[in-house]
């Protein structure tokens, strides 16, 4: 299941039917169902042909990746196909790609060309992510990346190079060289939001995907030192898909020991 940026729809895709038992995973064809998050009535339903390897919901449009193989590249023959979900009885267009869906903004899809790593919490390795329209036009990609996060975030290295580098070289060697450590401790990290290009800076913060007070959102928490000399992990502001991004710091206690 997935949700849109603006929380108004989510996306099911539906378990094949006991009629297509025993029948090869490139033959069988699957529904996916898009459903008003407001009133729980359906608003689109679409059948697509092959293995499904991901999906992503724009505000306006439901996007499902199939291919011949596991994979999108090569033999895969990766293709999206795109819905739209503010007028059901529009036909869908496709669009080839060699890379994996991977999230969506309010208006555009994120692709990438490896899967994630799933839930990479600290020292994650640097990717590339491509930025296409619906009609599977590229508009921009964005290297340095670590997470895409609902909602239409990135958390990405202010310096792509200079992260790919410390993160190999720290990988590379066994013994976790300290200074090597520490220089990727105090790299600058910020989130992008894809659709306005707002960035807001995240250095040694951490980001916590989750629901906030208006919808979908981001809370981001950092380690402050307590009364005791201890530290403890604090909410320092939270984001939210329903407005323009920009940070709120009211009633963060909400996101206290949660």
């Amino acid at each position: 299941m997935i949700v849109s940026p603006d929380g108004r729809y989510l996306s099911l895709v539906l378990t094949p039917d006991e009629s297509q038992r025993g029948v090869p995973a490139t033959d069988r064809h699957t529904h996916v169902v898009v459903l008003d998050t407001q009133t729980g009535k359906a608003v689109r339903t679409a059948e697509v042909p092959g293995i499904i390897l991901g999906q992503a919901l724009t505000n306006s449009a439901l996007a499902v990746e199939t291919a011949q193989n596991y994979f999108p590249a090569g033999s895969g023959k990766g293709t999206i196909r795109v819905f739209s979900i503010t007028s059901s009885d529009a036909q869908p267009s496709s669009f080839s790609t060699d890379q994996w869906l991977i999230g969506a903004s309010g208006k555009d899809l994120i692709l990438a060309p490896d899967l994630p790593p799933y839930e990479c919490t600290s020292y994650c390795a640097p990717y590339t992510v491509t930025r296409r329209d619906t009609d599977g036009n590229t508009i921009d990609t964005l290297p340095g990346v670590t997470a895409v996060h609902p909602g239409g975030w990135v958390s990405q290295y202010r310096d792509p190079k200079a992260a790919a580098s410390l993160v190999h070289t720290m990988h590379a060697s066994p013994a976790k060289d300290g200074s090597t450590l520490e220089s990727i401790r105090n790299l600058q990290e910020q989130l992008v939001h894809i659709d306005t290009g707002q960035t807001t800076d995240i250095t040694n913060m951490f980001v916590d995907e989750r629901s906030v007070p208006n919808g979908l959102g981001l809370v981001v928490y950092q380690d402050v030192t307590t009364g005791n000399g201890s530290m403890e992990r604090k909410p320092a502001f939270w984001l939210s898909a329903a407005d323009d991004g920009h940070r709120h710091t009211e009633n963060l206690e909400q996101f206290e020991n949660s």
